[in-house]
């Protein structure tokens, strides 16, 4: 397993393994592709290089041995993909606004209208009224021994 992240190294590894493989088979070391020079064969290239940079502020920062509890049971992480994560879509809206925020203006009548169809409304529930099997659902559950049934959907005694 790696324990640094430098994909900024890759091209002087790949340059090391090209002239290694020259020896014994020099068509094979031209068929090495460097990063540096095909970025389109390597799928997040550009994003692996930006990670490189971000993560280059932390290197040499160790959390202290009695943090440890904290830190072992966490899954390996895949930093390209967390880096990712973090990006901000440019066409998304920002959760609490941003340059071109829009407030939505609406009367106050229009507001306590929505409120009063929301609150004494409840989600309908379709009854399969052909049924036979007895069973009933709480909550989504088959409960038959809450409600007093045995496995064969008969009244326990």
């Amino acid at each position: 397993m790696a324990r640094s992240y430098l994909p900024s190294k890759v091209s002087e590894i790949v340059a090391s393994w090209r002239k290694d493989l020259s020896k014994v088979n020099p068509k094979a070391a031209e068929s090495l592709a460097d990063p540096e020079e095909y970025s389109n064969m390597f799928d997040d290239w550009n994003a692996a290089l930006a990670v490189e940079s971000k993560v280059a502020e932390t290197r040499g920062t160790y959390p202290p041995a009695e943090e440890y509890v904290k830190y072992a049971d966490r899954s390996p992480v895949n930093l390209v993909e967390a880096f990712r994560s973090m990006q901000i879509d440019e066409d998304a809206p920002f959760e609490n606004g941003g340059l071109n925020h829009e407030v939505e203006e609406r009367s106050g009548e229009e507001e306590e209208q929505e409120g009063a169809q929301d609150e004494g409304q409840e989600e309908a529930v379709v009854v399969d009224a052909d049924s036979t099997d007895g069973a009933v659902f709480v909550n989504g559950n088959e409960a038959d021994e809450e409600w007093g049934t045995n496995n064969e959907g008969n009244p326990s005694a």
